[in-house]
């Protein structure tokens, strides 16, 4: 990646901030399939300021929620928090600010899996930490991630994870419910995996995708849907 080319227009564009530290942000798009490393042998590449990210992300969202919602208790600022900062919320966000058109891959790697997209929005904020400090960071955060990518009016409503909530109903409601997965060799090449969803043993629900989750994901969706069941809102208790 040339230090001066059209990477640094882009990523400046893209930050709509000047950009000091040139090396962090070629750092926080370079995959480990690169196998890159500096005159002493030390790895390039984003996994360490995708920890970082990480770690940036989680406390500038719990602050933002916890001015946000003033009269909520510890347990629901937590589920609110998980929900931004969840891999799908992420990789969508991420998918949307068009970040991986920045990342500098190894051409023989094409299975580097949807989280990369997650990965290199981490892997920004790092970057940005590390070039401009924490305040920055953070206005950044809240200015260009929170406030137009999430919604909080519809936070309530988001769920994680349908296979888990379809799960918990189940054992409150002493349902069996039972996922089961088989290859899919149909007319559509690019589904692999066909997801059934059985209900004391009867079928409920069934859907395809390209991997094992995604296919569960989509099944226990329709499952829901057919349930006509819905997780409870969380209580924030300010009337936001």
């Amino acid at each position: 990646m040339a230090t001066s080319g059209n990477f640094f227009v882009q990523i400046q564009q893209k930050l709509g901030f000047r950009v000091f530290n040139k090396k962090i942000y070629e750092e926080a798009f370079t995959h480990s399939s690169l196998n890159l490393k500096d005159s002493n042998g030390k790895a390039i590449n984003f996994e360490r300021l995708e920890f970082l990210g990480d770690a940036l992300l989680t406390a500038i969202v719990a602050e933002y929620l916890y001015f946000y919602y003033p009269k909520a208790k510890e347990g629901n600022l937590t589920k609110l928090r998980a929900k931004i900062v969840s891999r799908t919320k992420l990789n969508q966000i991420s998918k949307e600010m068009g970040l991986f058109e920045l990342a500098q891959i190894s051409k023989s790697n094409k299975n580097f899996g949807d989280d990369i997209h997650g990965n290199l929005l981490e892997s920004l904020i790092g970057a940005i930490f590390v070039d401009i400090g924490y305040g920055k960071t953070k206005s950044y955060v809240i200015k260009e991630i929170i406030k137009p990518f999430i919604d909080m009016s519809s936070l309530n409503n988001l769920v994680l994870s349908y296979k888990a909530f379809l799960i918990e109903w189940g054992q409150k409601e002493k349902k069996e419910i039972k996922f089961i997965i088989q290859d899919d060799f149909g007319l559509d090449s690019k589904i692999y995996y066909c997801a059934k969803i059985l209900l004391d043993d009867e079928l409920l629900a069934k859907s395809k995708a390209k991997s094992k989750k995604k296919a569960e994901e989509k099944a226990a969706k329709i499952a829901a849907r057919i349930l006509k069941i819905a997780p409870k809102p969380i209580h924030t208790s300010n009337g936001k």
